[in-house]
């Protein structure tokens, strides 16, 4: 007899839980399929009730993080418009390059993708048009077109990669603050032209 839906939609939320975590902190090549079971508290077999290949789990693992990202909660939690400076600061904080809260994929798995297959990139390029996508539109037309977005993404996404390969607390908080104050700039050089 077949395991319930819900049941087997928790088993699978777990496993990804797992995975976005240690995914994040370790890498895709520094993880094991029994690591990530183990983590989640389940058998080893039990995997392939839900995916098929480690690659797999990497693709859905970063539409998960995606879901569960610190802009995916403010979205959630406001009318769908944000200020500017909501964003940048929200992405640009210090729980979100410590992982105390979900990390966006964007960053988190931004060393890893380029060493995978189509489909792991094909989902991190659609996370990233998700956030062009925030950026143009739900910035209350701060952000008027897709390379000002780009370049605005490409800005929060290193501030964050870069601070995590850092150690000294006081670099990390100057860095993330001179990213805000970059994008501050980059906003008011944009609205003026």
């Amino acid at each position: 007899m077949p395991w319930p839906t819900t049941r087997k939609q928790e088993t699978r939320k777990k496993i990804l839980k797992s995975a976005v975590r240690l995914f994040a902190n370790k890498g895709f090549h520094n993880v094991s399929l029994g690591e990530v079971m183990r983590d989640a508290k389940l058998t080893h077999g039990a995997f392939y009730a839900h995916f098929s290949s480690k690659q797999e789990l990497y693709k859905e693992a970063v539409y998960a993080a995606t879901e569960d990202s610190p802009l995916a909660g403010i979205l959630r939690e406001s009318d769908g418009n944000l200020s500017f400076e909501k964003i940048v600061k929200t992405y640009l904080c210090e729980e979100h390059v410590e992982q105390k809260v979900s990390p966006c994929p964007l960053a988190a798995f931004a060393t890893d993708v380029s060493s995978l297959d189509g489909d792991a990139k094909n989902a991190y390029s659609h996370v990233f048009e998700g956030l062009l996508e925030i950026l143009q539109t739900r910035s209350g037309g701060e952000i008027p077109d897709r390379k000002s977005a780009m370049s605005l993404a490409a800005l929060m996404i290193g501030g964050v990669v870069v601070s995590r390969a850092l150690k000294d607390e006081d670099v990390i908080h100057e860095l993330l603050e001179a990213c805000i104050t970059k994008a501050a700039l980059f906003k008011a050089t944009n609205l003026s032209e």
